[in-house]
């Protein structure tokens, strides 16, 4: 049985979709609608595939629990060509506090039996249950030092909690304001420095260009939502 694992992604090329075989099509077509399935993909997090091709799929990952509630944190995953031989790599698309994600390459690494990927064994529907996991406080505790991948924030979790958790606050409140969430409404304003961008704007400028935007809605188009919610749920 083959196990690789979830390694950092070789530059990225522009796809030919006739380069995509019809074996790993029909492989990632029931990747997808998998997810489809209940408890495919775990609540919050929401998945689509790219336009750029068939080997890029684009998600959003709402955190309701654990210190960094109240994150909306966009992320890739990216298919080699040998998928499901190789696994696939989750990537965010800014920076995350987390002990798991490379802060250079904002990778995010599975533990336990996914960070060795075994095909039609792991599944996305794993890796995504996954990583909502690794957000959460049990979680995050049982992290050893040897195996963190960001030493910085491991050390800061376990040694300076309150530090820790002002800083996961402060990321929060970036990720889910409106500048972030709704750029083309509300554009950050412009950098005063020419020092590396850390803040709003050059956030706000890649968020712009991804597949899953947000659109901001009126009072009455969000009781016309609840209305209907209730509705549903009534029967």
């Amino acid at each position: 049985m083959f196990s690789s694992p979830l390694r950092s992604p070789k530059p990225h090329l522009q796809q030919d979709p006739q380069d995509v075989s019809p074996l790993l099509t029909a492989e990632l077509a029931i990747e997808f609608n998998s997810l489809k399935a209940p408890r495919g993909c775990p609540e919050g997090i929401y998945i689509t595939p790219s336009k750029e091709g068939i080997l890029k799929w684009n998600g959003v990952f709402f955190v309701h629990r654990g210190p960094y509630v109240g994150s909306i944190l966009r992320f890739t995953i990216l298919f080699p060509f040998t998928y499901p031989q190789n696994g696939p790599t989750l990537r965010f698309d800014s920076d995350v506090f987390h002990p798991m994600v490379d802060p250079k390459t904002k990778i995010w690494h599975a533990r336990g039996r996914l960070s060795q990927w075994s095909p039609r064994v792991d599944h996305i529907s794993h890796l995504l249950h996954s990583l909502k996991k690794s957000f959460k406080s049990k979680d995050l505790d049982s992290i050893q030092e040897d195996e963190a991948v960001n030493k910085q924030v491991w050390s800061l979790y376990n040694h300076s909690r309150q530090t820790f958790l002002s800083l996961t606050s402060q990321r929060s409140l970036q990720s889910s304001s409106r500048s972030t969430l709704f750029p083309g409404e509300y554009p950050a304003p412009p950098s005063p420095t020419r020092t590396r961008k850390i803040s709003g704007q050059s956030m706000t400028e890649e968020l712009g260009k991804q597949a899953i935007k947000f659109k901001e809605i009126d009072r009455d188009e969000e009781i016309m939502l609840w209305n209907d919610l209730k509705k549903s749920i009534s029967g």
